[in-house]
């Protein structure tokens, strides 16, 4: 039997997923279980809604079983964790706007066990842009860091396949529902992704790919590691809202440098110019968050960090609403 917390935050997310735009986030003091008891007249009076989000929120609650969402994602091996569960990760927890509930294909375990770094980037990357991504995840799986990205083409999927090469954990984080596989030609990764870490999705099963989630999924990338890596990044590349959600909740951001002028390379190395921590040498990196993985960083590699932290604070914080956006990373 499901909870009335957890059912309610299960409903909270579909009602998400609809409206392309967070409730939770101005919720406030409101329990999420008392929403369930509400009208959408009442709830707006509580909350701001958008008439489409008073619609939604009556067509949802009225066909809403959560026994019956728990029965489908159980069929196929799907695990579904709120904010009301132990288990649910608590860097997300504790990150700005958390996903009400977060569906996990593989195991969970990935997401909560040591040190976690996302490396993210450019879809049109380059040949030396992939491979420096892959030699990373490769060099972080080699030291048991879990890699976090975006199952997407170019930079995210590289990075997937050198951790997927060292053995180590990884985590796909994607922007559609929890069973859809984009880009389809990635399907091979998808399966090898699942199987030596996690798939998650805070998008119930046949969610399509719409443009607006991608940039929402960001925030789930960045809520889940304590470092982020941009490699090759344009000046509006979705990568650029991942880097900015980390600094909101307060990760390191590190960025491989590019040439200049490139045009693949000038999102990211904005970053560097406005503090960001710069990759020289992968080794030395992985050494910096993973020191012998004898703890989360060594003490030469902190006093780094402070140094990098007090430059962060020239950088600008997100300026990002999933609803008003159009890229997809």
């Amino acid at each position: 039997m499901i909870g009335r917390e957890k059912s309610a935050y299960l409903f909270l997310s579909l009602l998400q997923s609809r409206t392309g735009s967070s409730v939770i986030s101005r919720l406030g003091e409101l329990p999420p279980e008392t929403i369930l008891k509400m009208s959408s007249g009442e709830l707006a009076h509580k909350v701001k809604m958008t008439e489409r989000a008073a619609r939604a929120f009556d067509e949802l609650k009225r066909s809403f079983d959560p026994q019956a969402i728990l029965g489908n994602l159980s069929a196929r091996g799907i695990d579904v964790l709120t904010l009301a569960d132990e288990e649910f990760p608590e860097r997300l927890r504790e990150a700005p706007d958390p996903p009400p509930a977060l569906f996990v294909a593989g195991g969970s375990g990935a997401m909560t066990d040591g040190i976690s770094v996302a490396i993210v980037g450019s879809r049109k990357s380059s040949v030396s842009g992939e491979e420096t991504a892959r030699r990373l995840g490769r060099a972080l799986g080699e030291r048991g860091v879990c890699v976090v990205s975006g199952l997407a083409l170019g930079i995210d999927a590289a990075a997937h396949r050198g951790a997927l090469e060292a053995r180590g954990p990884t985590i796909g984080v994607l922007g559609c529902g929890i069973d859809v596989v984009y880009p389809r030609k990635n399907r091979g990764l998808f399966d090898e992704v699942k199987r030596s870490g996690a798939v998650v999705s805070e998008y119930y099963l046949g969610e399509a790919p719409l443009a607006w989630r991608f940039p929402a999924r960001n925030r789930i990338i960045s809520g889940l590691c304590d470092v982020i890596v941009i490699v090759e990044a344009a000046e509006k590349s979705g990568a650029l809202i991942t880097a900015r959600h980390a600094l909101e909740s307060g990760r390191d951001v590190w960025a491989v440098p590019g040439p200049i002028g490139a045009a693949e390379c000038k999102g990211s190395n904005k970053l560097l110019s406005e503090g960001a921590g710069v990759i020289w040498d992968i080794q030395d990196f992985v050494d910096s968050v993973a020191p012998g993985r004898s703890g989360p960083l060594g003490l030469k590699p902190a006093l780094r960090m402070r140094r990098y932290r007090r430059s962060c604070r020239k950088m600008r914080p997100p300026r990002y609403l999933a609803s008003g956006s159009s890229r997809r990373k």
